[in-house]
């Protein structure tokens, strides 16, 4: 498909809402998220047909399958062990609808997050909506982002903007700009939900630390869409247009260097990174 046009896109959403398991899951802001998403991925892959993109923690496959529907080959991995997952077979329709839409799934387990798909054998990596999730460093998923991709291949990096609007707003308010507490209290096992959030500067630092060339760093907005109502979210708009870093989302895209190596272990940086934070005798 050589050109993706805003109307194209609304098309192929349309016809994912149709085809989706789970009515209502996929709304306006998946809509915008995913549309910003492919608007700064033209500008360094313009022909999408038949590219191969890996979606690493792909959830339920809404996005993969809208990069599918778009003329990608896509594969995708992911454990499904968030509680939604777990109830009423909701496992099991998320890998029949991989399998309707031609997404090659690969079910992943708690104990064992390796990926059997070929290395270096795909134009475009994404991790969206995962690094957030991580109680570890970043460097490992980012590692393996590196492994799967191309040399001079992309990866795609998105998740929410750890000081959006909403967010400083709460906390002027005295309110928290963490996950509820109610759902951190009630959880059981290992915590699902997010663990840090990262800003826009952070997420570039951490890609550009793991070795990648970062070409786009931008934030954006699509949450405003399904949880205001005008003139509140016009309001909002306005806002997040004028101060692009209040944005809800942050998209990094990336290139793998051809001498790109994966990042080890560096004890004395973490050394020097943590010295700030403890008494000089501890450092």
């Amino acid at each position: 498909m050589d050109t993706v046009t805003d109307q194209v896109l609304r098309n192929i959403f349309e016809k994912l809402q149709t085809m989706f398991p789970f009515p209502g899951y996929c709304d306006r802001s998946m809509l915008e998220e995913i549309t910003v998403i492919v608007r700064e991925l033209r500008r360094y892959l313009p022909d999408f047909e038949q590219r191969r993109l890996l979606d690493i923690g792909s959830g339920p496959m809404d996005k993969t399958a809208m990069f599918k529907l778009l003329g990608f080959q896509c594969y995708a991995a992911d454990d499904l062990t968030d509680p939604w997952h777990q109830r009423d077979d909701n496992a099991g329709k998320i890998k029949q609808f991989a399998a309707q839409t031609g997404i090659e799934f690969f079910h992943q387990t708690p104990t064992d997050y390796s990926i059997p798909f070929e290395p270096e054998s795909f134009d475009v990596v994404c991790a969206l909506g995962v690094v957030e999730h991580l109680h570890e460093s970043p460097r490992g998923l980012l590692n393996t982002m590196g492994r799967f991709v191309c040399r001079e291949g992309l990866l795609v990096v998105a998740m929410p903007n750890s000081v959006n609007l909403r967010k400083r707003l709460s906390v002027l308010s005295g309110r928290t700009n963490y996950p509820s507490i109610d759902a951190f209290y009630h959880s059981t096992g290992q915590w699902r939900g997010h663990v840090r959030e990262y800003t826009l500067s952070e997420t570039a630092y951490i890609c550009k630390a793991a070795g990648f060339e970062v070409l786009t760093q931008r934030t954006f907005e699509h949450l405003a869409y399904e949880k205001l109502s005008s003139p509140l979210r016009d309001i909002y708009l306005m806002l997040t247009s004028i101060v692009p870093t209040l944005g809800s989302g942050l998209l990094v895209i990336c290139r793998k260097p051809a001498s790109w190596e994966p990042q080890g272990e560096d004890l004395e940086a973490f050394r020097a990174a943590i010295s700030r934070a403890v008494p000089e005798a501890v450092a």
